[in-house]
C-alpha cells in the first residue's frame, strides 16, 4: 500500500477536498506551506496508526536464512526495521536455543532459518509504502485510524470516538478468526 491512497481516504473522509488537488496526492496544483503541515499531520497520524495495528492486533513476521559462524546474530543483519522478537531459530530444520542479547541474538554455528517480528518502518513520505501487504488489512480501514486519531488532535473528541469505532470494528472483522457456531444436539422428549 502506498501511504498517498490510505491520506486520500481519509482527506475525503474529512472533507478535505482541497488536499485532493494538490500534487503531493496526484493533483494538479503545487501544494502550499499550509496543504504540507497538513500532510504531515496526516503522516504522523498514519504512523500512529500503523504502529498501533502492528502492536496490538497484527505480528508482522520474516524469516531469514543466513550463516552464522561464530554464533552471534546482530539484529542489523536480519531486517533494516526494528526487530521486536525473535520467534524461533532453526539449524537444519531442527528448532535450537538460543539467548538475546540488547544487540545480537547467541545461538548455534551453522545455517541458521531465524523466524523474528519486526516492527513497521514509518512513513515519511506521500510516496511510503505501508507494510501491510499480506494481510486483509486494506487501505480504507487503515484510513478510518488517520480520521479518528486527527479528529482527536483535533478536540473533535465526538467525530475521534465514532471513527474509532469503526476503524476497530472493521480491524476486528478482518483480523480476528471467525469461528462457526455450532449448537450441540440434543435430545427431546
Amino acid at each position: 500500500m502506498i501511504a498517498k491512497n490510505i491520506i486520500k481516504y481519509a482527506a475525503t473522509y474529512l472533507g478535505l477536498s482541497d488536499l485532493l488537488t494538490i500534487n503531493l496526492l496526484d493533483g494538479e496544483q503545487v501544494a502550499t506551506k499550509e496543504q504540507e503541515a497538513e500532510i504531515n499531520i496526516l503522516l504522523s497520524c498514519l504512523n500512529l496508526v500503523v504502529n498501533q495495528i502492528a502492536s496490538e492486533y497484527v505480528t508482522l513476521k520474516n524469516k531469514v536464512k543466513l550463516n552464522s559462524i561464530n554464533g552471534k546474530v546482530y539484529y542489523s543483519s536480519l531486517s533494516n526495521n526494528v526487530v521486536v522478537d525473535v520467534l524461533s531459530v532453526k539449524l537444519n530444520g531442527v528448532d535450537v536455543k538460543f539467548n538475546l542479547k540488547s544487540d545480537h541474538l547467541e545461538t548455534a554455528c551453522g545455517n541458521l532459518e531465524i523466524e523474528f517480528a519486526y516492527q513497521p518502518s514509518g512513513c515519511v513520505s506521500t510516496f511510503s509504502t505501508v507494510d501491510f501487504n499480506n494481510i486483509k488489512i486494506n487501505e480504507r480501514i487503515i484510513a478510518y485510524g488517520v480520521v479518528a486519531e486527527y479528529c482527536f488532535l483535533n478536540a473533535s473528541y465526538d467525530d475521534a470516538a465514532i471513527w474509532d469505532n469503526r476503524f476497530k470494528t472493521s480491524l476486528n472483522n478482518v483480523v480476528r478468526p471467525r469461528r462457526e457456531i455450532k449448537i450441540k444436539e440434543r435430545l427431546w422428549i
